[in-house]
């Protein structure tokens, strides 16, 4: 195939909004045609071009989304108000910012997902910005990242020795996820170590019932919430999905006040 037509098929799906600028001002455009032609005569280069970066366009789909259905959404989340998701508070689970706060923030996450990070790094802006947010973090890995359930094990088995080294150990985990996803549980367990945690015990509790049945719980409620991906959060019962950015999540919580305040 032509370089000058995988360049255009990678455009189709990454730059989206240049594309359709030379669309509009070229609409006659040979490779344009070319790309339109190429593309239906071969269905199975879609699922190509695409495969190995599911994040950037589930990110790209969800910002998309966010734009078009921004009134919609908002419509969603005040109907929330009335009938609010409520997860369901685990006594010992590590909990960041304000445990008295306000607002509440449950993550549906994935410790292997590039969206989920960004996220995350949102909300911590968001606990540095206000003092009466207090955050939870729940397990949904997705199943395209082969390391995403041991992190989650790792993660949950060290909160039981250490909820303080759980919590700086979650960071660790989001900001490592390139070499785990290179060594795997050699990286985990250098990262428990790190940390100061007991790498003996650990992989004692790993596998067991205890730690499994807490993933499994947040998995089972995650189905139930009907989130089919990761990231989504839930603030006091309002969902938010996605890396959004801090001005959605702050745009949220004023509406949560609001509506106490009446």
């Amino acid at each position: 195939m032509k370089p000058h037509i995988l360049i255009a098929i990678a455009a189709v799906f990454f730059t989206i909004p240049p594309m359709l600028a030379q669309a509009e001002t070229n609409p006659d455009s040979t490779v344009r045609n070319e790309v339109i032609t190429v593309l239906k005569d071969n269905p199975g280069l879609i699922l190509k071009a695409l495969k190995g970066h599911e994040e950037e366009l589930y990110d790209l789909m969800q910002i998309g989304l966010e734009k078009k259905n921004k009134a919609k959404i908002r419509e969603r989340q005040i109907k929330q108000l009335s009938t609010p998701y409520m997860p369901l508070l685990m006594v010992g689970r590590p909990v960041w910012g304000n445990p008295n706060g306000d607002i509440s923030i449950f993550a549906y996450s994935d410790f292997q997902s590039a969206s989920c990070l960004k996220a995350d790094k949102t909300v911590q802006e968001l606990l540095k910005a206000d003092p009466n947010v207090n955050y939870h973090y729940r397990h949904n890995p997705q199943g395209f990242h082969r390391m995403s359930r041991p992190a989650a094990q790792y993660y949950e088995a060290l909160a039981r020795q250490n909820t303080q080294k759980a919590i700086a150990f979650k960071d660790m985990l989001f900001t490592s996820q390139s070499k785990i996803n290179k060594t795997g549980l050699k990286e985990l367990d250098g990262l428990v170590l790190k940390i100061g945690g007991d790498l003996a015990r650990l992989h004692k509790d790993i596998n067991s019932d205890q730690v499994n049945s807490i993933i499994a719980r947040d998995v089972n409620e995650a189905k139930k919430f009907g989130f089919t991906a990761s990231p989504v959060f839930i603030i006091n019962g309002l969902t938010v999905t996605g890396a959004a950015p801090l001005s959605e999540f702050q745009e949220v919580i004023k509406l949560i006040r609001d509506h106490k305040s009446k």
